[in-house]
């Protein structure tokens, strides 16, 4: 037997650890140590035939439920372990169905809403604020519900009532909605949970409905949720808690990995899963730079890309470079990675775009942008055309679209005219804005970038660029070949292969596309290969202090642990990509860490392979 197999068998014992150990247990699960068939597999060792009691999986998505559901019906061929006396569900569903509406009064009829805003008197007045503009939150040792209101000042403004009253307000209205219409969101269920939970006739009940309740994904759980759990901890219910805490990043939702640290310390019986079934060794020893020091051997990679040893994929880009790069800008980034994705032959499809936030995850383009043409010629018209017009190019790519536009419309109009363009527009009291709507509108009207020949295209171009008028102060010229040149060589060429650009047929199977996301909507997936955007200075700034310091990590970190998640969704192709002012600082960050990496700052045709 050799290393990868003995490893294997290893991973594979300690999953057969946790689908027997009794209850209660608390299982931390690495990324990919393949937690959902554990979870699974121990549920499918309940014997069939009826029960009186069931198990209760538990997880904080319908996504993450329904995963369950479908294994356990349809892999494991067991559809008895999803019907009663089981149940699988969201944490949220089973604390109102079990644990908290068998007990509430028969009065009023109780509701359990997923927000306010599902409710249309939840305003609250005069000026009719949503009652989910508010926050609130509720402190058990008080027994005390605080609210605060973050937007106050943009709605106080020549307001009769100051924020102290509205707070009142606020308070009064989800009170009466609760108390008197019957309505309960999150909090409301939960602050009666953690009631009945200290309920010894409440907590007797569950534990005859359930021999055991297994809790997915705990590191999601919130401070309330950790003492109702606590709670039915104290009362002799078993608990099995599977948690990652390193990929606790949520909070903003009141999830604090310090407490859930504290919560286990209670249990007596801890298990590992170490082997991560997802990634190659060279992401695992990445992730493990983020964690805490006694946690820094990395995962052992046993899946099918465990030897994979590509390194780290550094994209750099940015406009403001001394001819370090081909890549403008994210998207030219963008591009280059799926391109080296294709090299090692990972499709598009198999590719995952991630940002911290959605304004910066980088979007999929239907084909890549060739290089930015230099010359206003019938060339680079096309390409500003196809560019225009193209819903997914860039912000820098439009601009130099209109930026060719612009150089044409003033040769046009002004071709006698010396003096540079601001001079122009000073001297006809022109403003650049009126420059640029006229380009536009001139884009706009050039027929389609497609297999038509170039020489053609060009006259159809001569005919849109002879009806745009000049704002003012200039006589209408006839276009001649100067204005817009064309190689001889080019004539007979189809106008879409001099800019390199291929259309498609409006029939033809469109290309997959890679898909993009932010890194919390993206936390459960994976993909053969993964970019991670850092797009601003600061954040790659806030990053690096948190990972060089040594008293800084995922538990202690909730940006650490945002992008250990970005990081372990990657199976063999990791890249990072961020402006070239960050450069240095980047690979300095890797150096110390003794982590590998190239950098690729052209596509894959334009260099030899060097893998």
């Amino acid at each position: 037997m050799n290393d990868i197999d003995e490893q294997r068998e290893h991973a594979r014992s300690q999953q057969q650890q946790a689908v027997h150990a009794g209850a209660p247990i608390f299982i931390r699960a690495c990324p990919g140590a393949g937690k959902t068939r554990t979870l699974v597999d121990r549920h499918c060792n309940t014997p069939p035939g009826p029960r009186r009691s069931g198990r209760a999986l538990l997880s904080f998505t319908n996504v993450a439920a329904d995963e369950l559901r479908h294994r356990c019906t349809g892999e494991a061929n067991r559809a008895d372990l999803t019907a009663y006396p089981h149940y699988i569900g969201t944490f949220d569903s089973f604390l109102w169905r079990y644990l908290v509406r068998p007990h509430l009064p028969a009065t009023p009829v109780w509701q359990h809403i997923l927000s306010w805003d599902h409710i249309p008197a939840a305003r609250v007045r005069p000026r009719d604020i949503p009652l989910s503009s508010f926050e609130f939150s509720y402190d058990p040792t008080t027994r005390q519900t605080s609210v605060q209101w973050p937007k106050a000042a943009a709605h106080l403004q020549n307001s009769t009532l100051t924020e102290s009253d509205y707070l009142a307000r606020a308070k009064a209205t989800r009170e009466r909605l609760w108390q008197g219409s019957g309505y309960m969101t999150g909090l409301e269920v939960r602050i009666a949970a953690l009631e009945h939970a200290s309920d010894a006739s409440c907590t007797e009940l569950l534990k005859h409905r359930f021999f055991e309740i297994v809790v997915d994904e705990a590191q999601d759980c919130s401070a309330l949720d950790l003492l109702i759990l606590t709670r039915l901890h104290q009362a002799g219910i078993p608990l099995v808690i599977v948690a990652d805490t390193d990929q606790g990043i949520y909070e903003w939702n009141d999830a604090r990995p310090e407490e859930l640290h504290t919560f286990t310390q209670h249990i007596p019986d801890h298990l590992e899963l170490t082997g991560n079934w997802r990634s190659s060794a060279v992401i695992c020893r990445l992730a493990a730079t983020l964690r805490p020091p006694d946690r820094t051997t990395p995962d052992v990679a046993v899946g099918e890309y465990h030897d994979d040893s590509r390194p780290l994929l550094l994209l750099p880009y940015g406009k403001h470079r001394k001819a370090i790069s081909r890549f403008a800008d994210i998207s030219d980034a963008s591009d280059a990675f799926t391109a080296w994705a294709a090299t090692w032959n990972i499709g598009a499809d198999s590719c995952l775009a991630l940002a911290y936030k959605n304004s910066a995850v980088p979007k999929a383009r239907t084909q890549p942008v060739p290089d930015y043409p230099k010359e206003p010629n019938t060339t680079a018209l096309a390409w500003a055309a196809a560019v225009f017009t193209a819903a997914d190019a860039s912000i820098s790519a439009r601009t130099h679209a209109l930026s060719i536009a612009t150089t044409l419309l003033r040769e046009h109009w002004y071709s006698e005219e010396p003096g540079t363009l601001n001079e122009l527009l000073t001297r006809h009291n022109l403003t650049a804005d009126l420059f640029r709507r006229r380009a536009a509108s001139f884009l706009a009207g050039l027929p389609p970038v497609d297999h038509t020949p170039a020489r053609d295209w060009r006259k159809a171009a001569r005919k849109v660029l002879q009806t745009q008028t000049a704002p003012v102060g200039a006589d209408g010229q006839s276009p001649t070949a100067r204005l817009i040149p064309l190689a001889a060589d080019e004539l007979d060429e189809p106008v879409s292969r001099l800019i390199g650009v291929i259309p498609h047929p409006d029939n033809a199977p469109s290309e997959p596309a890679i898909r993009s996301s932010s890194i919390h909507r993206a936390k459960g997936s994976q993909a053969q290969a993964v970019l991670v955007h850092l797009p601003r200075a600061q954040d790659i700034n806030e990053l690096i202090t948190d990972w060089t310091n040594p008293h800084t990590n995922t538990a202690t970190s909730e940006l650490l642990r945002t992008y250990y998640v970005a990081i372990t969704r990657a199976q063999r192709l990791l890249s990072l990509a961020y402006p070239y002012s960050k450069h240095a600082d980047i690979t300095q960050l890797l150096q110390s860490n003794k982590i590998e990496y190239q950098v690729e700052t052209t596509l894959p045709q334009d260099r030899p392979f060097l893998f």
